[in-house]
């Protein structure tokens, strides 16, 4: 399990708290009240969890990569999600809600995972890694901004989610350069492949002898 199957858990946990949100409003004001701030709890724990992840997988990326757009992304996620996390612990604190202080062990593997790697190999599991998470941060956030009784915790949803939205494209962009180049080299190799004048062999240059010439007879005075 990974960073983004935190969002999948937290997609999970969302929906089955508006499923008790729903049963609970049948049954009077205190439980449907009770219910809401369960499911924007669940939220804002999640949400706590997979954004210390984050910034410790863009530190890991500034210090194992040589890559400067990686670096550059890495540079963005730490600061863009630092600073979220920052709103979000005032938020919870306001709320009564105890986040988490660490990254979750899931993604403390994962983070462990990309520290065996090196090179580009690193940078392209970092890079499809990032896509990954962006991609469900997106769309709980999404879901968060839209379903949240909370008016804090919805404005919290729906001010965060531009910034994760220009990370997950960010990041796309990036993952796609490498593929861009491998698709390109697989296509000229195919090419020649297919180019009978490729496999012929080359044949050796051949040189002219210089021309013989006759010694100058001598003048005779």
């Amino acid at each position: 399990m990974t960073t983004r199957h935190l969002w999948q858990a937290l997609g999970s946990t969302l929906l089955a708290s508006m499923a008790c949100a729903a049963m609970a409003q049948s049954d009077g004001p205190s439980g449907a009240k009770s219910a809401t701030n369960a499911t924007d709890s669940a939220f804002m724990q999640h949400a706590a969890a997979a954004g210390l992840a984050e910034v410790q997988l863009g530190q890991l990326a500034l210090d194992k990569s040589s890559d400067a757009q990686v670096k550059q992304l890495a540079q963005r996620i730490v600061d863009d999600h630092s600073k979220a996390n920052d709103q979000l612990k005032t938020l919870a604190q306001n709320k009564q809600v105890t986040l988490p202080g660490d990254p979750s062990s899931d993604a403390q593997k994962e983070s462990k995972d990309l520290q065996a790697k090196s090179g580009s190999a690193f940078d392209q599991a970092w890079t499809k890694d990032m896509v990954k998470d962006h991609q469900q941060a997106v769309k709980m956030f999404t879901q968060e901004g839209k379903q949240a009784k909370d008016p804090e915790v919805r404005q919290f949803a729906q001010a965060t989610l531009p910034t994760l939205t220009t990370h997950l494209q960010l990041a796309k962009k990036l993952a796609a350069i490498p593929d861009a180049r491998d698709k390109a080299m697989d296509q000229t190799t195919k090419a020649m492949a297919n180019d009978p004048m490729s496999n012929m062999p080359v044949a050796a240059p051949t040189t002219t002898p210089p021309a013989s010439v006759a010694p100058t007879p001598a003048v005779k005075h």
